[in-house]
């Protein structure tokens, strides 16, 4: 239970920071040269950007802590009851699958570029958390925590099946090895520094794969061996550093580096059709998503859930909160003025999201299950 706690105040003090972060990136961006986040650098024969960079290797620690979450969730949290653990799939899939489908049809019904629909799928853990708090719902903690986290796992397999490259076969033999080194050393020793050493040691090497480094992150996560003989699992042990450390300066400083860019905030910039779409599609089609997942999951699986119907109408209108995960499928899938586009539309979600939860919010009763 402590470790549970320790998740759900670091992710919500990380949402409070996150909203003055972005603020002074964007009001940065209006008066600051950015270009040098965009310049290509060299170190020997490795090319990259600082924003290139910041996506590829910085947000592995992201990733990391998403699968200690996922392993701490199957072993010692919400998802040990596999009934709940299969409604939150079924709403997390859901979730992701009705957004991006209605995204992709009403661009190609208008004729616009049906490419962004990665964007409408993910849910931002920190801002749903930290509304969760203000709204003092602590009956949905456990399952959005789970259901956020499958939601981030989906999104990691997504990322990785559309963005990858010819595979190389030789550093996937490595990069195997390594993974069942840190396996092996993760049953026998309590070392988080040797486990972190092996794990950047991957990451480094899962990037010459061709797999995207966030699924290999993630998988390094979900491998940390559960020794019931230790006072204390190496899960938990590794999540109480790397937790902190990714909600308090990783996260940050992708949303920073992400957001530092100069924009065109004109209503014509606003009322584009990326604009709308991402907009429209988010606040309609990811509370229906999730909602329908819910309730066909408890219906199918004969589930008692901790909260009533109109809560998980609730839980679907928090799923709208979407910005880190959001940033990396439009900085992946735009560049340019559409990149700029579709950072607003993701942007202006936001409150719209939390406006919508509000009014959810005082219609929901009080106390009751579903």
């Amino acid at each position: 239970m402590n470790i549970f706690l320790r998740i759900i105040k670091n992710e919500t003090f990380s949402a409070y920071l996150l909203i003055p972060v972005a603020l002074l990136a964007i009001a940065l961006g209006a008066n600051v040269d950015s270009h040098f986040l965009v310049a290509a650098r060299h170190i020997g024969n490795w090319h990259f950007t600082i924003r290139e960079f910041t996506l590829d290797y910085l947000l592995g620690f992201f990733f990391y802590n998403i699968g200690l979450q996922l392993r701490f969730e199957l072993t010692d949290g919400a998802l040990r009851d596999r009934k709940v653990l299969l409604v939150s799939a079924i709403a997390a899939g859901l979730g992701m699958i009705v957004p991006a489908l209605t995204f992709y049809l009403f661009n190609r019904a208008n004729g616009a570029p049906t490419t962004g629909w990665g964007i409408t799928m993910a849910t931002d853990l920190p801002f749903v958390l930290a509304m969760l708090v203000v709204l003092k719902k602590n009956n949905l903690k456990g399952f959005v925590l789970a259901l956020a986290t499958l939601d981030d796992i989906g999104s990691v397999i997504v990322l990785s099946v559309l963005y990858k490259v010819q595979i190389h076969f030789l550093y996937s033999l490595v990069l195997a090895a390594i993974l069942a080194l840190y396996f092996v050393i993760s049953c026998y020793r309590a070392s988080k520094a040797l486990l972190i050493a092996i794990f950047l040691a991957g990451l480094a090497v899962g990037h010459q794969t061709g797999i995207q480094t966030s699924l290999v992150a993630v998988i390094f996560g979900i491998v940390t061996f559960n020794n019931k003989k230790r006072t204390k699992p190496l899960h938990e042990s590794l999540l109480e550093f790397i937790e902190p450390l990714s909600a308090f300066f990783i996260i940050p400083i992708f949303v920073f580096i992400s957001l530092f860019r100069r924009y065109q905030f004109s209503l014509h910039a606003v009322a584009t059709t990326l604009v709308l779409a991402l907009i429209i599609v988010r606040l309609i089609g990811k509370p229906v998503g999730i909602f329908t997942g819910i309730f066909l999951g408890k219906f199918l699986l004969r589930a008692t859930l901790q909260f009533s119907l109109l809560e998980a109408l609730l839980i679907g209108a928090l799923g709208t909160l979407g910005l880190d995960v959001s940033l990396i499928f439009a900085q992946k899938d735009f560049f340019g003025a559409q990149q700029n586009q579709a950072i607003v539309g993701i942007l202006l979600t936001i409150p719209a999201g939390v406006l919508l939860s509000l009014v959810l919010y005082f219609l929901s009763p009080r106390s009751k299950t579903l």
